[in-house]
């Protein structure tokens, strides 16, 4: 199992950022990727229920595998202003999401699913890292 780079992308009021993020275990060429040229979208994270306010996208350079293991993950939402922030999320690329409570995929977890147009009242404003398989 290789868990590759994450790139992500928040929109907040119609600005973008864009950052590599470097992944759990990678093989060492893999943590230093062009942003360019990473592409796929896995998944979209919503500040609201219903796929509302500002989002925040998480792409690579390919999408995930049809094996149950994880194919990609970013430790922690903290460095982009996302902490503690997802309502909901739509998955892209073959990919299933799934939210952790705490950073480096501790505490309660919500998930796998493609699509989650509210995650609950138990993860609601609580995911703080994500995995996609």
């Amino acid at each position: 199992m290789r868990i590759r780079t994450v790139l992500a992308a928040v929109a907040l009021s119609g600005a973008a950022a864009l950052g590599a993020v470097a992944p759990a275990q990678a093989a060492p060429s893999d943590t230093e990727q062009e942003a360019g040229a990473l592409a796929v979208v896995h998944v979209v994270l919503y500040q609201h229920a219903n796929y509302g306010g500002a989002s925040f996208t998480l792409t690579g350079d390919y999408g995930c595998d049809t094996n149950a293991d994880v194919d990609w993950q970013l430790s922690s939402f903290s460095p982009y202003g996302w902490n503690d922030t997802v309502s909901s999320f739509l998955s892209y690329s073959d990919c299933e999401t799934r939210l952790w409570e705490h950073d480096n995929f501790g505490g309660a977890s919500y998930g796998a699913y493609v699509n989650s147009s509210y995650v609950g009242d138990a993860m609601n404003d609580k995911a703080s890292s994500s995995q996609n398989s």
